[in-house]
């Protein structure tokens, strides 16, 4: 049997719940769910289009409905004291505590806010939250790429509700560390180099576990890929030690940017379902039913990292193709304002290319 055990520390506030929706639950379910997710976006600069054989790999790995899955996670020790979101309850509605870190971030996490408003979202592990997760396997191939997926999650990813937004972020605080570093992955970064480094060793130590090569003209999936060509990871330095505080100036960033520098329309491009209304909607009003019922996950994840001992907003780009499968809101998407977004804030490079989007 191969074990892991590592204990990871919450840099932003978790979001996230179990079967009783109101009560705060950190699920090892839901955090494979996740290490799967990364998996996909590391194996994918190996099999490209070809799904039905990326399928065959993550389910040898975490199992499916048919298949048994060879790696198990588990979490246990969590060490930290749930808080409310919730101030009071005023008949149906509840009163958000002013103090919460959701309302400092409304925009970012403005779902939060309003699940806990109608009642249905309260507890949340906050940040400085630790935790004990156990991998382990029979198998020492899916081991090994099991511990890849956990590293990606941690460093490029977050946990729970509103993870593409900056909350659930984690670092590795102790454990089995000695294993990350066997596999030439570190997890403390003292330059930008490190990170770029490790990034790169990710994606090559799932080519070398499942025995492929790398797709020499890889191009844009229907699924995000974590590659030079399909992706882009920068950093903002938003000169703050404070988690919370450096979400917040990325908030005021990412909202003036929406607001006053790219046309309504153009923000399909952050994610669906959204909500568009008044001028310069005129030109897509067959299409706003559509923009408003759509769903399609943020391409975008905003995060937190530290590097040098300063502490830096971290953003992960994804291009996919289509952007969507309904025709119309593919052909409104626009790439190059993810590309006008990173020189507007500025963003220092650290893997993939700018080019993916123009």
């Amino acid at each position: 049997m191969f074990k892991a055990e590592f204990e990871l520390e919450a840099i932003t506030p978790i979001f996230m719940r179990g079967a009783d929706q109101s009560q705060a639950e950190i699920r090892a379910s839901s955090i494979k769910g996740l290490m799967r997710w990364w998996f996909r976006a590391l194996a994918g600069n190996y099999f490209g289009s070809n799904i039905a054989s990326l399928k065959k790999a993550e389910e040898y790995v975490f199992g499916s409905t048919g298949c048994r899955s060879k790696v198990s996670v588990e979490i246990t020790e969590i060490k930290g004291e749930k808080k409310s979101l919730i101030f009071r309850r005023s008949g149906r509605s509840c009163i958000i505590d002013r103090y919460s870190p959701t309302n400092q971030l409304r925009y970012l996490w403005f779902s939060v806010n309003l699940l806990a408003r109608n009642c249905k979202f309260d507890e949340y592990y906050p940040d400085g939250t630790m935790f004990t997760i156990k991998v382990s396997s029979l198998d020492d191939r899916s081991f090994k790429i099991a511990l890849v997926s956990l590293w990606a999650l941690v460093t490029l990813g977050g946990i729970g509700f509103r993870w593409r937004r900056g909350a659930g972020c984690l670092k590795f605080k102790s454990g089995d560390l000695h294993l990350l570093e066997e596999l030439s992955l570190k997890w403390k970064y003292n330059t930008m180099n490190d990170l770029r480094e490790s990034i790169s060793i990710a994606v090559s130590r799932v080519g070398l576990d499942l025995g492929l090569k790398s797709i020499e003209d890889l191009e844009p999936q229907s699924y995000p890929i974590l590659s030079q060509k399909t992706s882009f990871v920068g950093l903002w330095n938003a000169e703050t030690g404070n988690p919370i505080e450096a979400l917040k100036r990325f908030q005021n960033k990412y909202q003036k940017f929406r607001r006053e520098e790219i046309r309504k329309k153009d923000r399909i491009i952050f994610g669906l379902p959204m909500n568009l209304r008044g001028r310069d909607t005129e030109d897509i009003e067959d299409c706003i039913p559509k923009i408003r019922d759509c769903r399609r996950a943020s391409p975008m994840i905003v995060g937190l990292i530290h590097i040098g001992g300063k502490l830096y907003v971290r953003l992960v780009k994804f291009k996919t193709k289509p952007y969507h499968p309904d025709n119309d809101l593919d052909v409104l998407s626009n790439w190059k304002i993810l590309d006008k977004f990173n020189i507007s804030l500025k963003e220092l490079q650290v893997f993939g290319s700018l080019e993916v989007f123009e």
